[in-house]
C-alpha cells in the first residue's frame, strides 16, 4: 500500500467511486433524453481522452504501440467506446435508469461466459450456478420492473440495448485480459488510452452527421457530459486502480457491487427521472449479486 494512504483512504475512495458509477445511470439517462446522441457519446469522450493521456503521461509515460498491436486495440475501442456506448445512450433514452444499473451489473457473469471459449478458463459448477442466477435476476428486471410509467415494450427495448452494451464491454475485458496475457507493450492504463483514442475518433464522423452545432446546449447537459467524462471515467479509473494497488483485485472489486444500489437510489431521488423503486430491484439485485460471487470463484487456466 503507499504509505502516504491510509486503508480508510483508500476505502473512502473505493466507495467514492461506487457513488459515482451508479450515479452515472441517472446522469446518463438525463443526458440522453435531452442531447443528440451520438453528439453526447462523442463529447464524453472529447472530456475523457486529453485527461486519460495526460494522467498515462505522469504515471508511465506514453509509447505508441507496434503497428501489430493496432488491430486488437482498434477491437478494444470498437467495443468499449463505440458499441457500449450505443447500447448506453440509445439504451437510457428507453428504459429507467435503476433498472439499467442492474441489467449493467451483469457484466462479471457476462465476462466469465467469454472467458471459458476466449481464455480457457473452466466452468466450475458453481460458475454455471452464477451464470443462471445472473441472467435470471436480468430477466426479473426485464419483466417484472415496478417502473410502469415506462411501457414494457419500450422498457424491454431499453433493457436489451443496455444488455448489448454489457456484452460489448464484456468482449472488451476479455480481449483486454488476452492482451495482457500475451505480453502487450501497453499496460491497463495505456491499452485504455489507446482504444478510447480510437473509439473516439470513430464517433465523430457519426457526431457531425448529427450538426451537434445547430443543438442549443444547456449548462447541464454540458455538467453531464464533464461527469460522465471526467469523474465517471477518468477520476473513478484513477481511483480503481489505486484502490487495487492498496487493497488487491478482489476487495476492490467488491466495491463495483455496489453500483446498483447507489444507481437505484439516486434515480429514485431524482425527481425529474420520476422512477419507482419495489421490492423486484432487491430480488433482482440478489440474484446478479449471487451470480457474480459464484462466477468469481471460477479458477482460470490461462491462454497458450
Amino acid at each position: 500500500m503507499d504509505p502516504q494512504r491510509s486503508l480508510w483512504t483508500t476505502y473512502a475512495m473505493m466507495l467514492t467511486v461506487a457513488v459515482i458509477w451508479g450515479a452515472a445511470w441517472p446522469v446518463g439517462r438525463a443526458l440522453a433524453l435531452a442531447a443528440p446522441p451520438w453528439s453526447a457519446m462523442a463529447l464524453r469522450y472529447c472530456f475523457a481522452v486529453p485527461l486519460l493521456f495526460v494522467w498515462l503521461h505522469f504515471a508511465e509515460g506514453v509509447r505508441v504501440p507496434p503497428r501489430s498491436e493496432w488491430r486488437t486495440l482498434a477491437l478494444m475501442g470498437v467495443t468499449s467506446v463505440v458499441l457500449y456506448q450505443i447500447g448506453f445512450i440509445f439504451g437510457m433514452r428507453e428504459t429507467a435508469a435503476s433498472d439499467a444499473s442492474l441489467v449493467i451489473a451483469l457484466n462479471p457473469v457476462m465476462v466469465a461466459l467469454l472467458s471459458v471459449p476466449l481464455l480457457g478458463y473452466r466452468l466450475t459448477r458453481n460458475a454455471s450456478i452464477g451464470l443462471a442466477s445472473g441472467f435470471a435476476g436480468v430477466a426479473l428486471i426485464f419483466l417484472a420492473s415496478p417502473n410502469e410509467q415506462i411501457p414494457l415494450e419500450q422498457r424491454l427495448y431499453g433493457n436489451g440495448l443496455i444488455l448489448f452494451g454489457a456484452a460489448a464491454y464484456s468482449i472488451y475485458t476479455v480481449t483486454l485480459r488476452g492482451y495482457l496475457l500475451r505480453g502487450g507493450s501497453q499496460s491497463p492504463l495505456g491499452a485504455l488510452t489507446w482504444a478510447s483514442l480510437i473509439g473516439t475518433l470513430l464517433l465523430l464522423p457519426p457526431m457531425l452527421a448529427e450538426q451537434p452545432w445547430e443543438h442549443a446546449w444547456t449548462m447541464d447537459e454540458w455538467a453531464f457530459l464533464a461527469y460522465l467524462g471526467v469523474l465517471s471515467t477518468v477520476v473513478c479509473y484513477a481511483f480503481y486502480a489505486m484502490g487495487v494497488a492498496d487493497i488487491g483485485a478482489p476487495r476492490a472489486a467488491s466495491f463495483i457491487n455496489l453500483v446498483p444500489i447507489f444507481g437505484i437510489a439516486t434515480a429514485v431521488m431524482w425527481p425529474a427521472l420520476n422512477e419507482q423503486f419495489g421490492l423486484v430491484h432487491v430480488a433482482s439485485f440478489a440474484l446478479v449479486y449471487a451470480g457474480v460471487r459464484l462466477v468469481n470463484t471460477q479458477p482460470p487456466e490461462g491462454i497458450d
